[in-house]
């Protein structure tokens, strides 16, 4: 029998939470799968992608609806089979959830976020940390970060973290996701292949030149005396090469648009500049290197061709990018700690 309970969310601060224990949703992940269109490869039994698909399941029912895409891994699990095989080495844990949404639209999510589970079940259930609440104060509503309720073991409740973009993903460097959260409701409720690539390689980080040893197989290039440039995390990089062993570079259906490739790095040469860099960076991976012989002869083309649109594209360098950082330097935020207790 479910009962109310309180959770323990941060013990230094006496932080709770009231939640009804067991966790319960009012369907299941498959038929939220089947209902949004989704294929059968996309498997729920992760905890992350399940919370995703009840989620845009109840986006879509809201009254009025709200236009949500998703990015980031759980994203790269309902677009590629790959990302779902445990064969090929290119699945790998999900810790959060990455949400896009219309800024004129924010207070309408965020009022789903914080009342979804009074409909959907306790399972559904997301909320707002202290930490969490001075964070989104000083996002001016650009990016918001809350928290959900993953699973119960015991006495022991896992969480998770949902960070909210509104309009534009903004880190190392810029990319406008309007358009395809408008749309994606017919791109598998996640951000167009193209965007899901920019949104991987646009990562750039400076590090000490005595940090080489920790962080090798992400190296890219020497930044001036001192410093090495790194680029994306061994998690991204699976994803990136289950992106292009499962999308083509092409126009069209799920293929991954050269021409929308070319319009957004066409004009910003430090964007182009960084995923440049993280293409070389693909191309000499360990992970593609362990790659099955077959999988390999698919993504290798696909990389030359994303190597041939960035060698065919002249963006004009701004003299403020004349030995200095070309992309914005960013810290991530600490999340809070992924596990919660029944109060006594």
């Amino acid at each position: 029998m479910a009962e109310v309970v309180d959770l323990v969310i941060d013990p230094l601060r006496g932080e709770r939470l009231s939640i009804e224990l067991p966790l319960t949703t009012r369907i299941s992940p498959e038929t939220a799968r089947a209902e949004l269109g989704l294929p059968g490869w996309v498997d729920v039994s992760d905890p992350i992608v399940a919370r995703a698909l009840l989620l845009l399941r109840a986006a879509r029912r809201a009254d009025p609806p709200v236009a949500l895409a998703l990015l980031g891994g759980a994203a790269h699990r309902l677009r590629c089979p790959s990302s779902n095989r445990a064969d090929l080495g290119l699945r790998r844990p999900l810790h959060d959830l990455d949400v896009a949404c219309l800024h004129k639209e924010v207070r309408a999510v965020r009022r789903l976020l914080e009342s979804v589970h009074e409909r959907e079940g306790s399972g559904l259930r997301f909320f707002e940390t202290s930490g969490d609440r001075i964070f989104n104060s000083l996002s001016e509503g650009r990016r918001l970060r809350f928290h959900m309720v993953l699973g119960q073991e015991g006495a022991s409740v896992s969480l998770g973290s949902v960070d909210l973009l509104a309009d534009e993903f903004r880190f190392c460097h810029r990319i406008d996701l309007r358009e395809d959260v408008r749309g994606a409701a017919e791109q598998h409720g996640t951000l167009s292949p193209a965007l899901l690539l920019l949104a991987k390689m646009q990562y750039i980080q400076r590090v000490p030149l005595e940090a080489r040893a920790k962080v090798a197989d992400r190296v890219l290039e020497p930044f001036g005396r001192h410093d090495l440039l790194i680029g994306p995390e061994t998690k991204d990089v699976r994803d990136l090469l289950a992106l292009l062993l499962d999308h083509p570079i092409e126009a069209g259906g799920d293929g991954i648009s050269p021409d929308r490739l070319r319009e957004i790095l066409g004009g910003d040469w430090g964007f182009w500049k960084t995923v440049s860099l993280n293409a070389g960076l693909l191309e000499r991976s360990p992970i593609l290197a362990g790659l099955p012989e077959s999988a390999r002869a698919t993504v290798r083309p696909r990389l030359d061709a994303l190597r041939g649109i960035l060698g065919s594209l002249t963006p004009k360098r701004r003299l403020a990018f004349l030995g200095g950082p070309w992309w914005e330097e960013v810290d991530e935020q600490p999340s809070v700690v992924g596990i919660a207790t029944v109060a006594k």
